[in-house]
């Protein structure tokens, strides 16, 4: 099966495929429940919250982009569903102290701050899931190269292999990570 979070699952989606859908909910489901229980601060309501959120997921599948962030996308809609929960939550309280609580997890949930966490939770996922995708002696040089920070020299003497072997082996790591990362790559 592919990458749960790839371009073929999330066009399997797209064309109604409940196996792929049930498996991107059962992924994801909890992290979204998690997610809106910070802010709403009733379990109930933020497992509501979740199945509403995967509901109007599936009901707008047709318009899904594969070139775009499934995750992103999920945590959106259950940003807004929550954010529509608080504001008539805020709405109808009379107690000022609740209501003074409830606008600041408004302000918490719709802050740029937890947009831009969302997006590096993401690319980290990203990262590691393509570090897995490579191929194990690629993988191997590229660590070497990228996490630890070893020469080319130092690579080639630990694997017992020619310098241009390294370098040819980090280039095809770098393709790969291109390729994948290709949608953030304006952030860098």
């Amino acid at each position: 099966m592919p990458d749960l979070y790839s371009k073929e699952i999330i066009e399997a989606v797209k064309a109604g495929d409940q196996k792929c859908f049930n498996a991107l909910m059962k992924a994801e489901f909890n992290n979204v429940k998690f997610f809106v229980g910070q802010y709403v601060k009733d379990l109930s309501l933020a497992e509501d919250i979740a199945q509403e959120t995967f509901i109007a997921l599936w009901n707008t599948r047709e318009s899904l982009d594969a070139g775009n962030n499934i995750r992103n996308y999920i945590f959106t809609i259950s940003k807004n569903k929550a954010l529509n929960q608080m504001r008539f939550k805020h709405y109808s309280c009379t107690d000022p102290l609740e209501k003074r609580e409830i606008q600041a997890n408004i302000n918490a949930i719709n802050s740029d701050y937890l947009q831009d966490k969302l997006e590096a939770l993401e690319l980290e996922n990203l990262i590691n899931r393509t570090y897995c995708k490579l191929p194990d002696k690629v993988r191997d040089v590229f660590i070497l190269s990228r996490k630890f920070g070893l020469s080319h020299e130092q690579i080639a003497k630990i694997k017992g292999i020619k310098i241009k072997a390294v370098e040819y082996k980090i280039s095809i790591g770098m393709k790969i990570f291109r390729e994948r990362l290709r949608g953030y790559l304006g952030i860098f």
